[in-house]
């Protein structure tokens, strides 16, 4: 995770910025990734709170997170502080790695996919969810303004504006993921945009 996000004072409600970000179908588009997964040993990128742990109980999880204080509040059973650039697992580990909507708060996302490949299997999969800004410009003008004001207004009633303003620049940090994601180690990449405005993605790699 980005050194320039520090998620220790908003851990609590991370989540729940997320489900208004998302205007409240981020369980409905985790449950899309979810139904993604092959194989049984999973590795839940940037675990947190353990969002997804209703959805993956008939998974074996390891839950990986930077922030040590959201992953107290997580319920997976193997859980460690770890960065997505430097996963401390041996090579072919897992049959599938997960990430929601985390991912474009990482410092080095090549870097990232790398590590996701050396960890999972040669036929492994990884899928990620994330939010990102609409492709027409119009609308991207449209959410840009929204989340600026759902995240101002969040962040001064908690008072923790840095936090709050610095997901809002987030969804800023990485070009559209059909560019940024196109040069990857995978065999395949497939990408579908979700929500009114296409403002959400969810990327397939396999192989």
């Amino acid at each position: 995770m980005s050194s320039s996000a520090n998620f220790s004072n908003i851990y609590k409600s991370y989540d729940f910025i997320n489900k208004i970000l998302t205007l409240g179908y981020d369980t409905v588009w985790r449950k899309k990734a979810v139904d993604l997964i092959i194989g049984k040993k999973i590795l839940d990128l940037g675990s947190g709170t353990g969002a997804l742990f209703n959805l993956m109980s008939e998974f074996e999880v390891t839950a990986v997170d930077p922030d040590e204080n959201m992953l107290k509040l997580n319920k997976f059973k193997k859980k460690l502080v770890s960065k997505a650039e430097y996963l401390p697992f041996e090579d072919n580990s897992f049959d599938s790695v997960i990430c929601t909507f985390v991912w474009r708060n990482l410092d080095d996302t090549n870097k990232a996919l790398d590590e996701i490949r050396r960890v999972l299997k040669p036929d492994g999969k990884f899928i990620l969810l994330d939010m990102t800004r609409p492709k027409n410009k119009f609308l991207t003008l449209i959410h840009f303004f929204g989340t600026f004001i759902v995240t101002l207004l969040i962040g001064i009633m908690t008072l923790n504006l840095k936090e709050y303003q610095f997901l809002h620049k987030s969804l800023d940090k990485y070009s559209q993921p059909e560019n940024d994601l196109t040069n990857n180690p995978f065999k395949t990449f497939k990408i579908y945009r979700m929500g009114i405005f296409g403002f959400v993605y969810l990327a397939e790699f396999t192989g």
